[in-house]
């Protein structure tokens, strides 16, 4: 990879970190279950604590893809061998992992956090970033686990083949 295009993506990484850190300081939650208002640069909002921790988790699974792509940047560059071919992946990565996180963030909130009325009493800001965060890190394995899950919950009698099916390209 040209060296321009390495020292970009490096200060795309670098600014990554830190734009998510800050957006997660921000939308942390102060109290549980209260409505609170949060200064922004283009003004002040109130988000719910409900919403407060579809961000977190959102942001922490960003968090934790960007820990893995600036290992892999670092490793690849240190090694000389960092290509171009990787460069959407890189670019792509925290959105994938912010993604990847909300979804296993609904599962578990939407089948086997609601415990009650007020369910949000009981859902821990800490918890919620730390299972992000992880699924965010090891977006690979969540993504297997999640696909056998469906695998196992949505099997059909037989496995339909499709005319243009990915098995083997020609």
């Amino acid at each position: 990879m040209p060296e321009a295009a390495q020292a970009l993506l490096g200060g795309y990484i670098a600014v990554t970190f830190g734009l998510l850190l800050y957006l997660l300081v921000k939308v942390w939650p102060l109290t549980a279950g209260a409505l609170e208002t949060t200064a922004a640069p283009w003004g002040a909002f109130t988000l719910s604590f409900e919403i407060r921790t579809m961000l977190i988790a959102a942001l922490a699974g960003g968090l934790g893809a960007y820990v893995h792509l600036a290992t892999s940047f670092a490793d690849y560059a240190g090694n000389e061998k960092l290509t171009m071919n990787w460069m959407w992946w890189y670019l792509l990565r925290p959105l994938a992992g912010s993604g990847l996180a909300l979804i296993v963030f609904m599962v578990l909130r939407g089948g086997f956090l609601s415990a009650g009325q007020d369910a949000s009493a009981s859902v821990n800001p800490h918890g919620v970033a730390a299972l992000a965060a992880l699924t965010g890190l090891f977006s690979k394995q969540a993504t297997d686990k999640l696909r056998e899950t469906f695998e196992t919950l949505f099997r059909t009698a037989s496995q339909t083949q499709r005319k243009d099916g990915l098995d083997g390209p020609v």
